[in-house]
């Protein structure tokens, strides 16, 4: 098939823009359409290379397998602190290890409560910057001194039954989550903090002496690795063979996110060679991951 056919085929069937093609191929949006419509008198062996290498990416692309949220035993844990959180105002923690899938977790608790305002923190993460997502995220003006704009949300969240999810907690400093109980005092929305078990620590304080800020929080929970049924719900659709299964558990760990990563590979690496996922390609799969 001809490059140019190729490409505009590939484009309708993915809704791609000319700009969406530019940034992937580091072709400017001018030049591709001059190129697709033949009118390009530059190095056209430079263009066809890269439209080609695209092209051939897409295509694997085809092969990505997609984990549907499951409903396992660490969602279960986080829906029910959210939930306690959610209804009777509570300040609530979850921790665990990295890589349980607390974040898919509450972002699914959000995506089916829209009353939630979820913050995904990262380590330059700030008082004022937590102030300013929550403002914005109230429909406000994201504006202002920390006074005005701590007032402002305390006025929008009075009363008002919401839930804020704080994900990856552990990043925020004492006064981020000083500020986060304050708010929660005065307008008695639940709070959730989730994050790895330093989050615990920093709420009590190296010391001990944050007490005032610790003995707010009404109910947490520490999150277990995966069980092998969670395991298997996860796989469902993906292999039914048992020695499978019990290959993906043993070698995942109960780590959501390796296990996650295992799938992924393994069912690419089964379809390529047009056969069904068992526990030599599990494996073979699991030694090229980084665990």
């Amino acid at each position: 098939m001809d490059l140019r056919i190729e490409l505009k085929k590939l484009m309708q069937e993915k809704g791609y823009s000319f700009q969406a093609v530019s940034r992937a191929t580091a072709i400017s949006a001018t030049t591709l359409n001059l190129w697709l419509n033949n009118n390009y008198v530059g190095n056209l062996d430079k263009i066809s290379d890269s439209i080609h290498s695209f092209i051939i990416r897409e295509k694997e692309r085809r092969y990505k397998q997609t984990i549907p949220f499951v409903e396992t035993s660490i969602a279960k844990n986080i829906f029910e602190i959210a939930q306690i959180c959610h209804i009777n105002g509570e300040i609530g923690v979850c921790y665990g290890r990295a890589g349980l899938g607390k974040t898919f977790a509450v972002k699914q608790y959000a995506r089916q409560n829209s009353d939630v305002i979820l913050i995904e923190t990262d380590p330059g993460f700030s008082t004022r910057t937590v102030l300013l997502e929550l403002h914005k995220r109230l429909g406000l003006s994201a504006k202002g001194s920390l006074y005005a704009m701590t007032l402002e949300i305390i006025e929008r969240l009075e009363k008002s039954g919401r839930l804020i999810i704080v994900d990856e907690a552990e990043n925020l400093p004492y006064k981020a989550l000083e500020l986060l109980r304050r708010i929660h005092d005065k307008t008695e929305a639940g709070v959730l903090l989730v994050g790895l078990p330093a989050l615990v620590e920093n709420l009590r304080g190296l010391k001990g002496q944050y007490e005032q800020l610790y003995s707010r929080v009404g109910v947490s929970k520490k999150l277990e690795p995966l069980q092998f049924n969670d395991t298997e719900m996860i796989l469902k659709e993906v292999s039914q063979d048992i020695d499978a299964i019990s290959a993906f558990h043993d070698l995942s760990k109960g780590n959501t996110r390796v296990l996650s990563k295992l799938i992924m590979r393994s069912a690419r690496v089964a379809i390529i060679n047009k056969t069904s996922v068992d526990k030599s390609i599990v494996e073979e799969t699991f030694k090229m991951l980084i665990v």
